[in-house]
């Protein structure tokens, strides 16, 4: 399989998973407005409904960072960025993936580990009386979310060395 390729199944997996991760965020304003209705409207709420809500909000963003990374959507410094060549961008690109988004995913996925574990060994839901049920199971997607962000950047990986690897363009 060539680099291409694998890169672009990456990010179509990542693609994908973010365009679902856009319905979640519309059931999340949709809760919200409901929850905002009942409350200040009807004067009566529901645990399980703010825990859900926040519980899509947790899902939205873990879910849909391998995408914002691929739309290449995250914050940064662009100051000097903007205006470099295309191959300085590769060379930034590349080095800002190896030092500093594979150690920080490599933390998180190892050090949540034990958080998840736990959280499944006990079934963990929601203290709250009338709360959610299956904390583990929103747990579980914080090393789900950082496993989708380090594809993607194997992915963007791929493309800065393709991009380095093929002859310079001419302005």
């Amino acid at each position: 399989m060539d680099l291409d390729k694998l890169a672009l199944g990456i990010d179509q997996v990542n693609r994908r998973i973010g365009e679902a991760a856009a319905w979640l965020s519309l059931a999340m304003v949709v809760l919200t407005v409901v929850d905002v209705v009942m409350r200040y409207l009807f004067n009566t709420g529901a645990v399980w409904v703010q825990e859900l809500e926040w519980h899509l909000f947790g899902l939205t963003f873990l879910l849909a960072a391998g995408y914002t990374l691929l739309m290449d959507a995250h914050v940064r410094v662009d100051i000097f960025y903007a205006r470099q060549p295309r191959r300085v961008k590769a060379w930034i690109d590349l080095f800002g993936t190896l030092l500093f988004l594979f150690p920080v995913c490599a933390v998180v996925l190892w050090s949540s580990q034990k958080f998840v574990l736990n959280s499944w060994g006990f079934q963990e839901g929601s203290p709250d009386p009338g709360g959610l049920p299956g904390r583990w199971l929103i747990k579980s997607m914080i090393p789900v979310g950082f496993l989708l962000v380090a594809l993607q950047g194997v992915s963007e990986l791929l493309k800065n060395v393709l991009v380095l690897s093929r002859p310079e363009e001419k302005p």
